[in-house]
């Protein structure tokens, strides 16, 4: 059900019983109301519109919220507009404009309820090192931005594996995660492995799931060892946690 229909069937039972209210009371005195109105101020500006009149309104701050960020870069403006489409793609509009409108009061990280898990998928992938999330998926960094994907705590010089048999498709740095891997995982699944220290792949070679790519640095700007892993499908960020094989699991 639309949940904006709502609107529209209280305001027809709240027109029905003024009616009805109306045919057996005396209107109240002109300046008594006058003074009322004025004790409500721009509280109930809204009182007497419709529903229609409400989702117009509505729509057209969606539809601004989106325009104005829909050219930027930055990680509030990326997330709105992903969770628009989310939004196009799965049909979802009521739960992905409350998503939406989190990003924008800044209550909340990513949200992308049009990207259930993918149970073919669950338990697939290697931790790309072992140790504990010390920034989960969707929380802000301490720069602010929005995370996406997750930070692992590790020491200095520890093995980073790739998660997947995939192509090295970037080796570059990136100036909030350092040293940065980018990794095809074939069928759209993608990962980004930062803060690295050495790096021992290059761009456009084959690597094997549980294969060394590189090795926890300290080349992003916290200077701190931990390993920022990103899990991609069709280019949107997952969580990746369901999608980890389990530590017995992996050899």
């Amino acid at each position: 059900m639309n949940p904006y229909e709502r609107w529209d069937d209280w305001e027809w039972e709240k027109a029905v019983q003024e009616l009805g209210r109306g045919r057996n009371a005396r209107p109240p005195a002109r300046a008594k109301t006058e003074r009322g109105q004025a004790r409500r101020g721009w509280q109930g500006a809204f009182d007497h519109w419709t529903g229609g009149q409400k989702k117009t309104l509505l729509a057209a701050l969606f539809f601004l919220t989106v325009f104005f960020s829909s050219g930027g870069k930055d990680p509030l403006s990326v997330g709105v507009t992903g969770v628009y489409r989310s939004a196009m793609a799965g049909g979802n509009y009521y739960s992905s404009l409350n998503g939406m409108a989190k990003e924008v009061m800044g209550l909340g990280g990513i949200t992308n309820p049009a990207m259930p898990v993918d149970a073919s998928m669950e338990g697939r992938f290697y931790p790309p090192v072992s140790g504990k999330v010390v920034a989960g998926f969707g929380q802000r960094d301490s720069s602010g931005a929005v995370l996406e994907g997750i930070d692992v705590a590790s020491s200095l010089g520890t093995p980073v594996v790739s998660p997947y048999d995939g192509v090295v498709t970037a080796v570059t740095t990136d100036p909030r995660l350092g040293k940065v891997v980018k990794l095809d995982l074939g069928n759209g699944w993608s990962t980004v492995l930062g803060n690295l220290g050495d790096v021992a792949v290059t761009r456009g070679e084959r690597v094997k799931q549980g294969q060394t790519v590189g090795t926890v640095g300290l080349s992003a700007p916290l200077k701190e060892p931990w390993l920022h892993f990103e899990l991609r499908k069709d280019n949107r960020p997952l969580n990746p946690l369901p999608y980890l094989i389990p530590p017995s699991g992996k050899p």
